[in-house]
């Protein structure tokens, strides 16, 4: 949950540490501060800038999102899960931006990995609906919503659903 900025600070101060560490002898600290810098640099290759994005994503901040996504430039590192969430949020930014091609591939193919939280796959699968309205496809949003239908929802999401219900109604 770093930013590559914040990270290289870290790693510079945990280098410092190493070399003070080793010239004093202190092997604790030294393996202490390796450690802790293996570490970080592991989590930025599986991790990346994912979950900051994300964070963003869900404050409707879709600027600082598509900001923080773009430092993460191989997804095929990331772990699973949060290969999801990368095209999550690439989808939803390419939804903010009125690119409904590049949305709806994205977000389907959040869907296909698997998202964790059953709140993000209701998200994703409203989100895919509003596209198929924009484009006319009643059908296809008809069947977006029925899969929201046993999916646990945070009740600030209740409101949009019921909007969508109504408009399929109509």
């Amino acid at each position: 949950m770093f930013t590559p900025f914040s990270r290289l600070l870290f790693l510079l101060l945990l280098a410092a540490a190493s070399v003070v560490a080793a010239v004093f002898g202190i092997w604790s600290l030294l393996i202490l501060s390796s450690v802790l810098s293996f570490l970080l640099l592991w989590g930025y290759f599986r991790y990346a800038t994912v979950k900051l994005a994300l964070n963003r994503i869900r404050k409707e901040d879709y600027v600082e999102a598509k900001r923080l996504i773009a430092y993460t430039d191989k997804p095929d590192r990331l772990s699973k899960s949060q290969k999801a969430y990368f095209f999550f949020v690439k989808g939803f930014i390419a939804r903010e931006e009125e690119q409904y091609d590049d949305a709806e591939m994205l977000l389907e193919e959040a869907l296909t990995i698997g998202l964790s939280k059953e709140n993000d796959r209701a998200m994703a699968l409203l989100a895919l609906a509003d596209i198929a309205m924009v484009r006319r496809r009643r059908t296809q949003a008809r069947a977006y919503v029925a899969k929201m239908k046993n999916l646990k929802v945070d009740p600030k999401l209740m409101p949009s659903i019921r909007k969508m219900q109504q408009w399929l109604a109509e």
